[in-house]
């Protein structure tokens, strides 16, 4: 049966070409777009993760302060620090304090969100990518400054100059210090090219936060830990005034956490249906278009449950060649955009500033991917056929030949 079966494939190549060719286009379809699905998540889930942390400790009333860049929403934070040197499975853990201000340099000036924060955040948060010229803060030394492209270009700023930063203090006061200028950096969301990074304990200095902090980040080793380290959080740091929230829970990431997943069931879904839509087309086509061969079959005394099996072996060695090298033209566009990526553009600037994704997407091929493709179309194929080769096996011979 299954030499007939294969040998049927050649009678007609141009037919059996077309059928494989749909399943190849179908397979290729669903395992680059689900490629590209998978890399979007998972650059802005590891986007927002680098901002927020797995796990953000604020106070209570953060989420509504943030806004203005009240700094008054703060947290002790070195309690918190005694804390998770008692608790396993922290990657690591660091103080920021997020403020407000103006920047001034000769008669210009600019307002631009300011960070402060630990030596540690060089490598979380990737400013080995972002800084084009100068350095990093040298963490000996006081009261330096690394500057956005905007506010750099707005000012006019080189290296070595030196700026003035005039903001609030945590008591509502006026408060102005001079920082030396010794690098500059560029980030994908442009967004966050209008800000600048201080010491943290030179932002404590400056807005008389000592001690204190507007938020604590935590990362984990494991990141399906955060429920169960969320727990193990409230029980040792009983403070009321605390919010403890996962990555997942905060601003855009919510989208990102909650609806991107639902996206993607939706798109794959719907290329899903595409695909199948094409090759049970095209196999619905060849069917009906071997009705009269059916019937001479028939007529030459060939069991009816002999003929079916012919043409569903026949559809699936045609699905499973289309897969193949499906497989191979899908894999292989993915693979190449998983390395070379393929850029956005300005997308990313309507972004919130809260997050930094890349501008340019890495598509994931996966082998779930791969099975996925493989499995749909063969079971789109088998049932296409089946339907078909049934309707036409029960009829007749007669009226398979009209």
């Amino acid at each position: 049966m299954f030499k007939i079966a294969f040998r049927n494939i050649f009678r007609n190549k141009k037919r059996s070409l077309l059928t494989a060719m749909s399943v190849v286009v179908g397979v290729a379809g669903i395992i680059v777009g689900l490629s590209w699905i998978d890399g979007t998540v998972n650059m802005m889930e590891e986007a927002g993760r680098r901002v927020t942390g797995d796990i953000r400790i604020t106070s209570k009333d953060f989420d509504i302060k943030e806004k203005s860049l009240d700094v008054e929403a703060s947290i002790e934070y070195r309690n918190i620090d005694k804390v998770m040197k008692n608790i396993k499975g922290i990657e690591n853990s660091v103080p920021r304090i997020k403020f407000g201000g103006a920047m001034f340099f000769g008669d210009e000036n600019i307002a631009g969100l300011g960070y402060g924060i630990e030596k540690k955040d060089y490598n979380i948060i990737g400013f080995d990518k972002f800084i084009y010229k100068g350095r990093f803060l040298d963490y000996s030394n006081e009261n330096e400054i690394i500057i956005g492209k905007t506010i750099k270009d707005k000012l006019n700023l080189k290296i070595g100059d030196e700026v003035t930063l005039l903001t609030n203090t945590i008591n509502k006061e006026m408060s102005a210090l001079n920082y030396k200028v010794v690098g500059f950096y560029k980030m994908d969301n442009s967004k966050l090219n209008r800000s600048y990074y201080i010491r943290l304990k030179d932002a404590e200095y400056l807005l008389d936060m000592d001690g204190l902090a507007t938020e604590y980040v935590i990362y984990l080793k494991n990141k399906k830990d955060i429920l169960k380290k969320k727990l193990e959080l409230k029980n040792k740091i009983v403070n009321k005034n605390l919010e403890i929230k996962g990555w997942n829970e905060i601003g855009f990431n919510r989208y990102t956490a909650g609806v991107f997943p639902i996206v993607k069931y939706v798109l794959a879904l719907a290329l899903a249906i595409l695909s199948g839509v094409g090759i049970a087309n095209t196999m619905l086509m060849v069917v009906f278009e071997r009705k009269k061969e059916i019937g001479v079959l028939k007529a030459l005394g060939m069991y009816r449950y002999k003929i079916f099996n012919m043409f569903v072996l026949e559809g699936v060695i045609l699905t499973s060649i289309g897969a193949v090298l499906g497989i191979m033209l899908g894999g292989g566009i993915s693979y190449y955009f998983s390395i070379k990526g393929i850029h956005l553009g300005n997308v990313v600037d309507r972004l919130s500033s809260d997050i930094n994704v890349k501008s340019t997407i890495y598509m994931k091929p996966t082998l779930g991917t791969i099975y996925f493709a493989i499995v749909l179309s063969l079971i789109i194929s088998v049932l296409a056929t089946t339907i078909v080769t049934l309707y036409e096996v029960r009829k007749a011979p007669v009226e398979n030949l009209r």
